[in-house]
């Protein structure tokens, strides 16, 4: 004999409330990320990141400025 609950109200709650969260969290990662903010300086880089290439064995160049942007 099977038995099924009385009360399956709360049962996708816990579920549903995750999906929300997943979805607005992707949402938001999506909107940051092709839609940068524009208050960002460009520069030189600084002495950390030329220490930090350099304990790598990397070299930091600029880049050109024309090429960082949207695609035209």
């Amino acid at each position: 004999m099977q038995l099924r609950a009385s009360d399956t109200r709360g049962r996708l709650v816990p579920a549903l409330a995750s999906a929300a969260v997943a979805v607005l969290a992707t949402a938001a990662l999506f909107i940051l990320e092709f839609n940068p903010p524009r208050n960002v300086r460009v520069g030189d880089p600084g002495m950390i990141t030329t220490a930090a290439a350099s304990r790598a064995g990397a070299i930091v160049l600029p880049t050109d400025p024309e090429t960082t942007g949207a695609i035209r």
